[in-house]
């Protein structure tokens, strides 16, 4: 969603095979479309099909608020001088947002974006299955596809009832990969291709890793395991777009494991949870917030196994969170 008094014109298309194309556009004889790779020092990098060049705000785009362009977006470029500008914005969808500094103000991690792919490793660091639940309830309620990863399956074999089990079970795509021996890579190049892919995860699960060896060009720094604490050193600082080879386009993003749903009405956030949406159904009020409601029949479906509690635990933290916000 764009701020009020941007300047915008067509869709919010652009990705390989589909919507607009990158390149000359009806802006005039010297504009171009391109797409927002990454921003740093208030410089945009943007790849307009040809080259990655660099570009500044528009002076108007940039006293509304130079904040409101982000990586994933699709904008007009024109050259003044010696110099490349963003002068538009384009419509955007199916953006990733948190809160920024202020929690009044939505900081757009990645806009345009087709898929996240969660990232979890069978073991350094174990799963933390809160961010999972949180960044697959993220996707959902922004109406993004989402599938799972699990990582460095050459260091362990996922073991049944270790957690992981439970989301295929959910129905959540899940791709069992290693970087290390190129387990799965060709599955996961197939997913990704043509897309605009979000990889999301704690550090150390070896995001980096798996984008070195789709595509070894990129040379990302790739984090060690810290051995005192258990947990991965983030080596990604900014989120950035990188162009996949097959088409489309690979987010590397900084840990999330502070995100916060965006502007959440907290009676939509069992539409981040499919099962505990579908149980209380069955609730006896309407309003159930499945905590100490009487005849609630999500904490029934719980204490009978149907849903396991960490889901629950997971749905009541997101809960208590967006009740905090509003």
């Amino acid at each position: 969603m764009c701020a009020a008094g941007v300047e915008l014109s067509g869709g919010a298309g652009g990705r390989d095979g589909r919507g607009p194309r990158l390149g000359v556009t009806s802006g005039g004889p010297s504009a171009t479309v391109g797409r927002v790779l990454r921003i740093a020092g208030g410089v945009y990098h943007v790849d307009d099909s040809t080259t990655v060049v660099q570009a500044s705000l528009r002076g108007r785009l940039k006293r509304t608020d130079s904040r409101i362009v982000s990586v994933g977006d699709l904008v007009e470029l024109e050259r003044v001088g010696d110099e490349m500008r963003i002068v538009r914005l384009r419509a955007r969808s199916g953006a990733l947002s948190r809160h920024g500094v202020s929690k009044r103000r939505e900081q757009v991690i990645v806009a345009n974006v087709d898929q996240v792919a969660v990232v979890v490793s069978v073991t350094a660091p174990d799963p933390d299955f809160l961010m999972v639940d949180r960044l697959l309830a993220l996707a959902a309620l922004s109406g993004i596809d989402a599938f799972l990863i699990v990582n460095k399956t050459d260091l362990a074999e996922p073991a049944p009832g270790d957690g992981l089990g439970q989301y295929a079970a959910l129905g959540v795509e899940t791709l069992p990969t290693s970087a290390e021996s190129r387990v799965g890579l060709t599955a996961l190049a197939e997913r990704l291709t043509g897309r605009i892919t979000v990889l999301s995860g704690q550090s150390g699960v070896g995001k980096s890793s798996l984008l070195n060896a789709l595509v070894p060009e990129l040379d990302l720094r790739v984090g060690e395991i810290s051995e005192r604490r258990g947990r991965g050193r983030h080596t990604t600082v900014a989120s950035a777009l990188y162009r996949y080879p097959d088409g489309g386009y690979v987010a590397d993003t900084p840990g999330l494991q502070y995100l916060a749903l965006w502007g959440l009405d907290p009676a939509e956030l069992p539409g981040g949870f499919a099962e505990i949406a579908a149980a209380g159904e069955r609730c006896r009020f309407a309003d159930c917030r499945h905590r100490v409601e009487p005849d609630c029949a999500v904490r029934a479906a719980v204490e009978d196994g149907t849903i396991r509690r960490r889901r629950l635990e997971s749905y009541l933290r997101l809960l208590d969170e967006a009740e905090k916000d509003r």
